[in-house]
Parts: structure tokens; C-alpha cells; sequence
């Protein structure tokens, strides 16, 4: 809608005459005129008028609108006004034509919004804006992004930003998203190319710099020929770089190479190499053969970019399988006067040892190269060749390669029909069999261990059990599978082994040990590693069976064998089984529990299991958790460490928290009070927080209307330790208020946690309180304790 007339704006009413008023009024039956009609003004008709002022008015009014700038130099010319309707309806003045002209490119601010915007997020716009200004100093428009002359007697600043301005794309015909595109590409190429000559350049810096050239390729692609050579040089080096973080290398360079010669940039020679291997990694095989077949004129026989250019064709001809090209390819290598290091025939080695027909060739290869390098041959060497051997299924040559490796040479085991005692026996394999599953090579490992069977040489069963911990970390299906049925053959000569010795009485003379090419006597680990996968797979119908053939072998159970029988049973919700379980398995195997059974045994009763405990049932449960808390006080020395007796801050907060569910608090006072004497347990200002309040979480609970619970209990404690602070400082103990150690401000946390629990008992007598005591002491098995443990209301 057209704006209102200047007459009506509240903020000029009190400073206009009457004179005004008046002439203002007879002409408001002329159109009124919106911002952007403001340059036909001119031609509007004069109102004609209806009344003649006097002089005075005249005079008056003129010195009005003196008074308000509203007066023309020339009197007889006719001024002109103009005027903005802002967003909200409210008019404002432009200051003169000038001023109108922006208006009407750019009505709401919006690109001058959008620049600030862009400035704001990526980086300062001034170094933008000064790039830009030197480039249009330097020529016309359409001519940015040429080179210019370098002059050297310029300042360091100054000649920094030229090279800035030999870098910047233009942006000169475009518009909107496309010119942010090559705003935010300039950018990461200035930050980039300065970080490149600090050698700072950073993960995020190449990430940002790729993503910024992807967003703006489509608009490059349009007018190449606008970017300066420079850029390409700087994109080009750092798109490049061999880091191990840039995982991307090759993908980036086959697009840039691609582009530059899109925009008839000439690639170096090494560029080409890099760009031809780029294209086969790519997945342009065919292509990338082809354009080094065109380059052997060329790049083959130039001096500097000889042995890579050929070894770039080995490689490719290795990795498509081209047998006769690789061999040919190799003897150019070798024949030529240029040096080159003799690892170059690697790929040749590794296609040999994947035909079958070849492999022989492929060893004598091996033996050339360790002439060769000498001394200079390093483990990782020998163990890339080994890789290949094992690989493709030639295990004696892998053999070979790894004796030469661990004897330097001084034992040749090629021709040889029985290899010597030093070498057939399981230590030394197992050396190799470590040495494989460190490096991660689980499928070379398990070609040895069936290389081993067949050499008629029984590997040992922690050897083994090494490859079944490995699958089983692994998580691979297939490596799982391998494990179980590794394990399982392990655990059947484990039960044969005992069916023929409880026949040995029989068998007059003979003696049973292991030989040929069966599997090793599965023991005790061996079981452990596949209770504890089926436990966190939740295979849970498997431990049955395993239980089974644990006890047909005869193998005397340790504690982690029990624990993940109990965790088990939680598992399948046979809760009740747990206890009734862990009695069983120490009584019969004489056991002794560990800190990771009494955590099974905690969390299987109902108060870690339920919201809430019924009424009916918290008579009962509250014999269960004494009579557990007795039996870990009985196995005290459990917990002994180097350092002491310590416990598990989270088995700690599970037996507490039992007793505050079950509303037993007798039982939660003196297994505090149990806990802090003997395991020397000073809880967590949380763990206060959570038995005051009775919550497990205090997260929850701050987000809803309880959270004053929660504010109330940190003041009190507070206030407890300002307290007690004074007092400490008035003993002595403390130097002064101020010097409260860690250990003494939870020493006295830890007693405000004692005196909450004491007000329990507060309506209570002292004969009750201390039968009650002494009720629940004998119950938990501490009647025996010290008297601090079963001291009465005196303590109390």
C-alpha cells in the first residue's frame, strides 16, 4: 500500500506550522505515491490553490521549512523526496537520489544481509574485500584470475596478499548460491594455501577445502577458464597429500586431474603418474592401462620419472592378473641403468604366490630380494611376503620365509624331507602363530595351525585358545563359527582323554599323550571363552550343554567359570537358581569367590530386580540380603589388595541401595557402618544424595518438582561441612578453614551420611535400639566383628 504522508507521522506532528498544516491539507487530494514510484514525482501536476496567503504566511512558512532542510537552493526548481516503507509499516526518509538507488536495488537489505551473513560464518570479509579491490586495481572485470607481474620490493604484507589475490576465483557474473559457493571455495583455498606453507594443515582443513570444491565443481564447471593456474597448483597439493588421514587421496585426485584438463591446465609428469594411478584405483582399469600404454614415449623414458612411471605399470599389471606384462615390465625395471629400489618387485612376488603355477618362481623372487636389500631387509618385510604365502594356501614356502626371518639365514629348509627338532616342534610355531594373531592375521594363523596337524605336531591349548579369543573378539560371523568349532573339537579329545584314562586301569603299560593330528585338550580357558560369548550373545540355551561337557571333563572350575554361570541364570531369569547355584559349585569344588561373583549375587535379588519390593515379600528379603552380606564378610580377603582392602564403588552402591529398598534400615546402618571400617569406604556426595532422597536417579529427578529434595540435601551437607570445618579448625587439625583435604572433606561427608541413617532410630530406646543391633549383627555374620561394627545406641 502507498505511504502515509510525512504530516501524519507522530514523531514531526509538533514541529510543523499551520501554515504547513493548511497547504498540506487542500493538496492531500493528490495521489499519494509508493518508494518506488518516488522518480515520477517530477511530473506530478502542482495543486492548485483554492486560498492566497498573505506575505507573512509566506515568510513564514519558508522559514519553516528552512528550518526542516526541506528548501531548494534554487527556488524556482521543484524538490524532490524520498521516502522507504520499512517492514513494520513505519516511513523513513532517504537522504537523496543517491541513497534511493540503493533502495531500489536491494529494497530490504537482503544481500547486504546475506554478505554479512557469509562473513560471519566463514571468515573475515575484509581480506575478501581487499583481495577483490587489488584484482580490479590490476584490470577490468572479465579479466580477473590472470596472472600478475610479482614486484619484490613490495612489504612482506603486501606481497602476502598478492599472492592472496592470485589465488581468489572471481566471482564477476554470478549471483546468489553460486556466488557464496566460490566465496566460501576462496576461502578455504587462502586458509589452506597459508596453513600448507606453515605445514599446519589439519584433517578438517582438507575435509573442509574438498567439500567447499564439490559444492562449487558444478559452477566451475561453466568457466574454467576463470580459474587462475595458481589455484589449481594449491588445490592440487593439498587434495594430494599423503597423511593417513586424507583416506581419500586417490578419489580426490582422479577429480582434479580430471577438471584441469577440462580447463587445459597442462599436468606435470609426476601429476600424470599420480593422476593414471588415481583412475586405476578409481575403478577405470581398462582406461588407466590404456593412458599408460600412451604415455610410455613420454613419461617412460624420461629420466625422472622412469622407475616410477614402470613401477606404477607393474603394479597395475599385478593387480589385473596380466602375468607376461608384469614379467616384462619387471625386467625393464632391472635392466635399466636407472636406480630403483629392489622392493619394487613386490607386487610381482605377490601375483606369483596367487598362481599356483608360479609360486616357485615367486619364492626365488623372495631370495633375489633378500640379496638385494641385505641387512636392510626389516621384519615387516618378511612379514608382507609371508602374507602372500599364507594367503594363496603355500604354507611351507611361508615356512621358509619366516625360518630365514627368525634364523637369519643360517637354516634352509628348502630340499629338506624333515625338518630338524628346532624347528618341528609347537614353541617355535607358536611364536609364529603369536606373532600373526598380534598382527591381526587370524586366516594365516589358522593355515599354520592345520600346516602344524599335518606335519603331525600338536599345537598347545593356550596357543590355540589365542586364535578362538581372537575370532571370538572379532565378531565376524564366520570367525565365530571357526571358534565354536575349534573349541568344541578342543573340548571332545578333552572328553575322550578322560573316557581312555579312567580305562588306563586296563590298559596295562600304556601311557596317553597327544600326537598326530588331532586338536589339543581343551582346559579350563577354553571353556571360559565360550561361556563368556555365549553369556554376552545371549545364548543362553547353549550353556546348558556347556556346563554338561565342562563337568564330563573333569576340569576343576575357578571363580570366572562361576561367574558366568550366575550371570547366565540372570540372564534366562532364573534368579532364585543363583544363590541356590553359587552354594553348590563352592561347596563341591571348594571355591573362592571373587568381587565380580558377589556383584552376580547382588544383582539377582529382587530389590535390584524390582521398582519396588511387595510388603509381603520384605521379611523375606531382608534375611536374603544379611544372610549375602554375611557371606561377603566372611570372604573379606577377597578384596585384599597391594594397597589395602578396596571394593567396587558400583557393589557398594548396589548393596546399600538393596537395603534401601527393602526398608531395612538396622541392615543399611550397620553394613555402612561395615563398610566404611573395613573396606575404608567414604561414599560420593551422589551416593549421599541418592539414600537421603531415595532415588537411583538424581537427573530425573532434578528435571521434575522433586528437585527441591535434591536442593535441600546439598545445603544440608553443605552446611554439615562448614560446620565441621570450624570445629577441625578450632582442634588443630587444620591449619585453617580454608585447608580441608580431599580425604578429610569425605571422611566428613561420610559422617553426615552416618548421622541421617542414626535419625531413624530416634523414637526408639537404647535397650531396643541396641537389640535390634545385635539382632541384625548375628544375622549378617558380624557378631564376631569389632565393637565398632556392633556398638549399640551409644554409638549411635
Amino acid at each position: 500500500m502507498p505511504p502515509r504522508p510525512t504530516i501524519f507521522d507522530s514523531s514531526t506532528r509538533n514541529f510543523v506550522c499551520k501554515s504547513c498544516l493548511s497547504a498540506l491539507r487542500q493538496r492531500s487530494s493528490t495521489p499519494q505515491w509508493s518508494v518506488r514510484q518516488a522518480s515520477r514525482i517530477s511530473n506530478a501536476p502542482i495543486p492548485i490553490r483554492t486560498k492566497k496567503r498573505t506575505s507573512e504566511q509566506d515568510s513564514e512558512r519558508i522559514k519553516a521549512l528552512d528550518t526542516l532542510g526541506l528548501t531548494s537552493e534554487k527556488q524556482d526548481a521543484l524538490s524532490v523526496n524520498y521516502f522507504q516503507q520499512e517492514r513494520r509499516g513505519r516511513l523513513r526518509r532517504l537522504r537523496d537520489s543517491k541513497e534511493f538507488g540503493e533502495v531500489l536495488h536491494d529494497p530490504d537489505g537482503e544481500l547486504d544481509l546475506r554478505l554479512r551473513r557469509i562473513e560471519h560464518k566463514l571468515e573475515p570479509f575484509e581480506d575478501i574485500n581487499k583481495v577483490m579491490t587489488e584484482k580490479y586495481k590490476r584490470g577490468k572485470a572479465d579479466r580477473l584470475g590472470l596472472q600478475y607481474p610479482e614486484d619484490s620490493e613490495l612489504p612482506a604484507e603486501e606481497t602476502d596478499q598478492q599472492s592472496i589475490s592470485l589465488l581468489a576465483i572471481p566471482i564477476n557474473g554470478l549471483n546468489g548460491n553460486r556466488q557464496d559457493r566460490i566465496h566460501r571455495l576462496n576461502n578455504w583455498i587462502r586458509r589452506c594455501s597459508k596453513n600448507l606453507e606453515k605445514d599446519e594443515l589439519l584433517p578438517k582443513d582438507i575435509q573442509g577445502l574438498w567439500k567447499a570444491y564439490s559444492a562449487a565443481r558444478t559452477t566451475l564447471s561453466e568457466r574454467w577458464n576463470t580459474v587462475p593456474a595458481p589455484t589449481w597448483q594449491v588445490l592440487w597439493q593439498v587434495l594430494s597429500l599423503d597423511y593417513p588421514f586424507n583416506a581419500n587421496r586417490m578419489s580426490h585426485i582422479y577429480t582434479i586431474s580430471k577438471d584441469m584438463q577440462q580447463a587445459g591446465v597442462t599436468l606435470r609428469p609426476e601429476q600424470q603418474i599420480l593422476a593414471i594411478e588415481s583412475m586405476f584405483v578409481d575403478g577405470w582399469e581398462n582406461e588407466a592401462v590404456e593412458n599408460h600404454r600412451r604415455h610410455v614415449s613420454t613419461l617412460g623414458t624420461d629420466p625422472e620419472t622412469f622407475v616410477s612411471f614402470w613401477a606404477l605399470g607393474l603394479q597395475m599389471y599385478c593387480r589385473a592378473g596380466d602375468f607376461e606384462r608384469a614379467e616384462r615390465v619387471a625386467k625393464t625395471i632391472s635392466e635399466s641403468p636407472h636406480q630403483a629400489d629392489p622392493r619394487f618387485i613386490l607386487p610381482l612376488i605377490k601375483l606369483c604366490a596367487e598362481t599356483p603355477t608360479a609360486v616357485e618362481k615367486g619364492f626365488g623372487l623372495y631370495r633375489n630380494l633378500r640379496e638385494a636389500l641385505g641387512e636392510s631387509m626389516t621384519i615387516e618385510d618378511y612379514d608382507l611376503i609371508i602374507s602372500y604365502f599364507l594367503a594363496s594356501e603355500s604354507t611351507e614356502y611361508a615356512l621358509f620365509i619366516f625360518v630365514d626371518m627368525m634364523k637369519s639365514g643360517s637354516v634352509d629348509l628348502v630340499g629338506v624331507r624333515q625338518y630338524p627338532p628346532s624347528i618341528a616342534n609347537p614353541f617355535f610355531f607358536g611364536k609364529w602363530l603369536k606373532r600373526l594373531i598380534g598382527a591381526g592375521d587370524l586366516s594365516g594363523a589358522f593355515t599354520v595351525l592345520r600346516f602344524m596337524r599335518s606335519q603331525g605336531i600338536t599345537p598347545r591349548a593356550i596357543q590355540v585358545n589365542g586364535l578362538i579369543g581372537a575370532w571370538l573378539r572379532s565378531g565376524i560371523a564366520d570367525h565365530v563359527q571357526q571358534a565354536e568349532d575349534v573349541a568344541w573339537a578342543m573340548i571332545n579329545t578333552r572328553i575322550q582323554f578322560v573316557e581312555l584314562r579312567r580305562r588306563r586301569s586296563d590298559l596295562l603299560g600304556v601311557n596317553l599323550i597327544p600326537s598326530g593330528d588331532a586338536w589339543p585338550r581343551a582346559n579350563l580357558e577354553t571353556f571360559s571363552l565360550l561361556a563368556e560369548n555365549y553369556r554376552e550373545r545371549g545364548l543362553t540355551a547353549k550353556i546348558g550343554p556347556l556346563w554338561q561337557s565342562f563337568q564330563e571333563a573333569e576340569i576343576a572350575p575357578d571363580s570366572f567359570m562361576l561367574n558366568q554361570l550366575l550371570l547366565s541364570r540372570i540372564q534366562e531369569g532364573q534368579h532364585e537358581a543363583v544363590i541356590a547355584t553359587y552354594d553348590g559349585m563352592t561347596k563341591q569344588f571348594n571355591l573362592k569367590p571373587d568381587s565380580y561373583t558377589f556383584m552376580a549375587l547382588w544383582q539377582s535379588l529382587s530389590a535390584n530386580r524390582m521398582n519396588k519390593v511387595l510388603s509381603r515379600d520384605l521379611k523375606q528379603e531382608t534375611l536374603k540380603s544379611r544372610a549375602l552380606f554375611g557371606e561377603m564378610y566372611r570372604h573379606i580377603d577377597v578384596f585384599k589388595t597391594e594397597d589395602g582392602i578396596e571394593i567396587d564403588h558400583f557393589l557398594v552402591r548396589n548393596i546399600l541401595h538393596s537395603f534401601r529398598k527393602i526398608q531395612d534400615d538396622v541392615g543399611l546402618l550397620l553394613a555402612y557402618r561395615a563398610l566404611r571400617r573395613l573396606f575404608r569406604y567414604n561414599p560420593p556426595d551422589m551416593v549421599i544424595f541418592e539414600l537421603l532422597i531415595g532415588t537411583l536417579d538424581l537427573t530425573r529427578l532434578a528435571k521434575r518438582r522433586e528437585g527441591s529434595k535434591l536442593l535441600r540435601a546439598r545445603t544440608s551437607l553443605d552446611h554439615y561441612i562448614q560446620y565441621r570445618r570450624k570445629e577441625l579448625a578450632e582442634a588443630g587439625k587444620i591449619e585453617n578453614e580454608d585447608s580441608l583435604t580431599r580425604e578429610v572433606r569425605a571422611e566428613v561427608a561420610g559422617d553426615f551420611l552416618e548421622l541421617q541413617l542414626e535419625t531413624a532410630f530416634s523414637n526408639l530406646t537404647e535397650d531396643e535400639v541396641t537389640r535390634l543391633v545385635l539382632e541384625t549383627a548375628e544375622e549378617m555374620g558380624m557378631q564376631h566383628g569389632t565393637p565398632e561394627d556392633t556398638e549399640g545406641h551409644a554409638s549411635i
